[in-house]
């Protein structure tokens, strides 16, 4: 199996992962179980709206994860080497001219990466707030991962650029570096000879020394933000990565409950699921799922989105690293000709492994954006209608012997219940009055 085909399966893998994810995303994993038995394919979640559902996802498309890492990839290609402010406009470009209930063409991101972008959109210079370690943006460090496989120093530096301008979260960041660096190590490990489950505990050694190096390199290009970043906060990952190595020889569930356990202690926040929002949740047990237990791309990728809550993320970090194991041919057939806009995808693949933009790509923006039209086109019937809250109230009409009368009569809303009955009970008394002062006689007309 040569290298192309590995990149590229990376590179497809992240994007079919996110796909499938995106129908489970946010659901337990007994839903998962109830609603669709397993995620071996792509879902149509239309059945189960309202009923475990919340949103609708267009069946194959993917998501928030994918286009974010697109963006990161066509600058690096375009552009040859990291740009700050090309990056910038490009992100912030991609959050206009969408549908409504969407931002701009981004599809269902989740409620921090608006605010990035928000943030992003500000005059110069613009230092993002995001602080929590909630596993937004690791896929983006995977671009740089692979177009700089050959050179991890060079990679590594990217990707610390790129997370310095994404987040303020030093675990963030090193996450993103490291899904970068792994991308690259994982191209190397042959399948067929079990090579990942038997290189396990030194590739995890292999990545603790890189979060070290990345903090270090950390300290030296923002001193300022190291500064600021509290002692208990420094070396997390590592830390975390150390644990898992030493506990490699248990059972899989101890393992999903350390994860927990590790996760609730360092982030200071109750975790009960290793498939939670978190570095220190997400990663470890990606890796778990990618050396230890899976054999081949389909059913790695399927125990992770059973396993529900974040399966976006989940699915597109065990995509990305499977499929720099197995290539992209090991991806089961129906999942790559199902996968919408697989062409573009598959184009930027190969451009990701020959270092240059492919001349056939389409424009970013003018791609997602039909994408997206699609989609909100699609699904808008099942779109929730907000109800508002507004109640014409009804003018008391003006009776013959008020004509001379200037003074205006105060009518009350209708959600000023007590008022309102008052104001009934005065029109339908003067209403009866009127009726007594009817003239009967013809001739008074």
């Amino acid at each position: 199996m040569d290298i192309k085909d590995k990149v590229v399966g990376s590179w497809c893998g992240m994007a079919v992962g996110d796909a499938m994810g995106l129908s489970a995303k946010s659901i337990k994993p007994e839903t998962i179980q109830q609603l669709f038995g397993s995620m071996n394919s792509f879902k149509d979640v239309r059945p189960f709206i309202g009923k475990g559902i919340k949103r609708f996802k267009m069946q194959g498309l993917y998501g928030i994860q994918t286009q974010g890492s697109l963006v990161i990839a066509d600058c690096l290609l375009q552009n040859r080497k990291w740009n700050a402010e090309k990056t910038i406009e490009f992100l912030t470009k991609l959050s206009v001219g969408g549908p409504e209930h969407y931002l701009g063409v981004y599809r269902h991101p989740d409620k921090k990466f608006f605010q990035l972008i928000n943030s992003l959109k500000g005059a110069a210079p613009q230092v993002t707030d995001h602080n929590p370690a909630d596993a937004t943006f690791l896929t983006m460090g995977i671009p740089a991962g692979l177009i700089h496989r050959d050179r991890p120093e060079i990679g590594i530096s990217v990707n610390i650029n790129i997370g310095l301008m994404m987040s303020r979260n030093l675990c963030e960041i090193t996450g993103l570096a490291l899904i970068g660096y792994l991308v690259s190590r994982f191209l190397l490990l042959k399948p067929e000879s079990e090579e990942p489950h038997h290189q396990a505990e030194e590739i995890l050694f292999t990545a603790e020394e890189f979060c070290q190096k990345i903090q270090n390199q950390v300290e030296k290009t923002a001193p300022i933000f190291w500064n600021q970043t509290s002692e208990s906060e420094r070396g997390l990952l590592k830390k975390s990565l150390t644990s898992l190595r030493e506990r490699w020889g248990f059972d899989c569930d101890e393992l999903l409950n350390w994860i927990c356990q590790n996760a609730s202690g360092r982030h200071k926040i109750k975790i009960t699921s290793p498939a939670q929002s978190y570095v220190l949740t997400l990663l470890p047990l990606c890796l778990l799922l990618v050396l230890r237990e899976g054999r081949e791309f389909g059913s790695t990728l399927t125990t992770g989105l059973n396993m529900g809550k974040e399966a976006d993320k989940i699915g597109a970090l065990v995509g990305a690293l499977a499929g720099a194991i197995y290539g992209w041919h090991e991806i089961p057939e129906s999942w790559r000709s199902s996968l919408v806009n697989i062409k573009e995808i598959l184009m930027r693949g190969e451009g990701l492994f020959s270092g240059r933009f492919p001349k056939a790509a389409k424009d970013l923006y003018e791609m997602e954006l039909g994408l997206t039209t699609k989609e909100f086109d699609v699904g808008r019937k099942y779109f929730s209608k907000t109800p508002v809250n507004f109640s014409r109230p009804t003018p008391r009409p003006k009776l013959s012997w008020e004509d001379g009368d200037n003074k205006k009569s105060i009518i009350p809303e209708k959600s000023d219940a007590l008022n309102w009955r008052k104001f009934e009970k005065d029109k339908s008394r003067a209403k009866k009055d009127r009726r007594k002062c009817l003239k009967n006689d013809p001739a008074d007309y």
